[in-house]
């Protein structure tokens, strides 16, 4: 029994070795990548010739899948076979390395069977992919980047997050053998002209078999420069001018602002910011500022000048020098006041003082008041000086005080009272005196006064 067990086995690998050495397999391409995160294949094709005719097929005990995995014809001369290899849980991921793997082409019919090795490359989804970009426009409304495949396996429905500084999106999408593949995501304008030029972190954690993967990359955001000036003036007494830098691209710019004034303006102007730096050259100046803006900012100085601080300081120069010359060339001074006066009676009644002084030296002095029509004068008079004239049709009375002396003073007083109550005010007219300077008449008059219901007597 033993001798006819030996001789079946014989008879097998008999039949094995003049199966094996009659057909050939070879494998078309040895660029086959298979990434162990996908559960995508790679592909690749087997030239088999030297078969027998008839239905085989092709498996594998590794750590890959092989397909097809149902029954195929070969003929006797050449075939070619596509395969597909998938990787499985046992497969671990490692490399970038070549996995040689063992299969075995079977004729289902007689049972003969043909092993032959494969070789595929097992490669890490850090390797297989690059994130990147191209340079972006400043201007445009999006942001495009690619993810591309170093490896020969087309990759679908890949699933990944993307977050930069620019947007945070996710997406599905293809990714050829060889290839890259564009991905174009809207952003907002605003924002992007708000951002410096250069290259930013773009993170993207793809969805794998085996859990998340995450991989990092460059985005690229090109040059822009440019720096809008503008300048505005308005005001004439009240002068302002407007100026403003604004940085309209996306790279740092250093911007300068001057501004002259000469010796006078320079007095009453007053600017928004401090300057940085002040020139003195001659009777001008210069004020100068300098910023360094980025992307979308601006720097404005207003600087105002206020021409009606030297209007109201010649004004007001000019009415001390008229005052000065009234006060000198004033030759008589002259007040009027009043009080009240208690009457047994309780008629209305006040006391009216004239006070007349001489600052320079003048002749023929007459002092003329006028007696407001709802009072009369009370014809005792307490002072020294009596009025010269009486008018009382006309309601004046008259001083004649001739000649005073420079220095000289005189007090005139005088009652008025009236039989009818007074209620509010109580107005007097001003006082007039006449009198002669040099050959010349010169009139002046008192200041106005008024008596209040509340018994107190004002000068306007």
């Amino acid at each position: 029994m033993k001798k006819v067990g030996l001789i079946i086995l014989i008879l097998f690998l008999t039949s094995f070795v003049s199966f094996a050495s009659a057909l050939t397999a070879t494998q078309d391409s040895l660029d086959v990548a298979i990434i162990p995160e996908f559960n995508q294949p790679g592909h690749t094709s087997i030239i088999v010739e030297g078969a027998d005719p008839g239905q085989y097929n092709m498996y594998t005990l590794t750590a890959v899948k092989i397909l097809p995995s149902t029954p195929f014809n070969l003929v006797a001369v050449r075939n070619n076979i596509s395969v597909d290899i998938y990787p499985t849980s046992e497969l671990r991921p490692f490399g970038p390395a070549a996995y040689e793997f063992a299969y075995v082409i079977r004729n289902t019919e007689t049972d003969q069977k043909y092993e032959n090795k494969m070789v595929v490359r097992i490669v890490s989804i850090e390797d297989a992919f690059e994130v990147s970009s191209d340079s972006n426009s400043p201007d445009s409304d999006k942001i495009t980047f690619y993810v591309k495949n170093r490896e020969a396996i087309n990759l679908k429905n890949v699933h990944a997050r993307f977050t930069s500084i620019f947007f945070d999106s996710e997406q599905t999408f293809d990714v050829p053998a060889n290839g890259k593949k564009e991905i174009s995501i809207a952003v907002d304008k605003d924002k992007l002209k708000r951002i410096e030029a250069g290259s930013y972190l773009l993170t993207a954690v793809f969805d794998t078999d085996k859990g998340q993967k995450t991989i990092e990359g460059r985005v690229y955001l090109g040059e822009k420069k440019g720096v809008e000036a503008k300048e505005t003036n308005e005001g004439f007494f009240i002068h302002r001018t407007d100026i403003s830098r604004i940085n309209y691209g996306n790279v740092q710019e250093t911007v300068n602002v001057d501004v002259q004034k000469n010796v006078f303006s320079r007095l009453f102007s007053t600017a928004s910011v401090q300057p940085d730096v002040v020139n003195r050259d001659g009777f001008g100046v210069t004020y100068s500022w300098a910023r360094t803006l980025g992307p979308a900012e601006s720097f404005e100085v207003k600087v105002t000048t206020n021409y009606l601080y030297p209007v109201l300081i010649v004004i007001a120069i000019i009415l001390i020098i008229i005052g000065f010359k009234r006060f000198t060339e004033t030759k008589v001074e002259m007040t009027k006041s009043v009080s009240p006066v208690k009457t047994q009676s309780g008629q209305f009644a006040l006391r009216v003082r004239i006070h007349v002084k001489a600052k320079k030296r003048v002749e023929n002095v007459s002092i003329i008041d006028r007696i407001p029509g709802v009072v009369q004068i009370y014809e005792k008079f307490d002072s020294i000086l009596r009025p010269t004239k009486i008018d009382t049709r006309n309601r004046r009375i008259q001083w004649d005080l001739g000649e005073m002396a420079a220095g000289e003073e005189r007090m005139l007083t005088y009652i008025i009272y009236s039989t009818v109550g007074v209620v509010g005010t109580f107005s007097l007219p001003r006082t007039l005196a006449v009198f002669e300077k040099g050959g010349e008449i010169h009139e002046i008059e008192s200041n106005a006064v008024f008596f209040m219901a509340e018994q107190r007597a004002q000068d306007e």
